[in-house]
């Protein structure tokens, strides 16, 4: 499982990121500092879940409802 790979929040280590929000809009290219703060004033988490690419992409979400989906469609899998 891929778990130790994701990272949230405060673990995000690239100084910029390409933004998803919650309602799924492209938030575009932010600091790190600013993604932290729009994941806060949503009260949700910041999720790296394309660490890869340059600028590595994050998303807004519930990092609970992110794992729950994500576990659904492993068993599915």
């Amino acid at each position: 499982m891929a778990t130790d790979q994701l990272r949230i929040n405060n673990e995000i280590r690239a100084r910029e990121l390409r933004v998803i929000g919650a309602d799924g809009k492209n938030l575009g290219i932010l600091t790190l500092e600013a993604a932290l703060a729009a994941s806060a004033s949503a009260g949700l988490d910041l999720i790296e879940i394309s660490p890869s690419v340059v600028p590595p992409i994050a998303k807004i979400m519930d990092y609970g409802k992110f794992e729950y989906e994500r576990s659904k469609k492993e068993k599915v899998a």
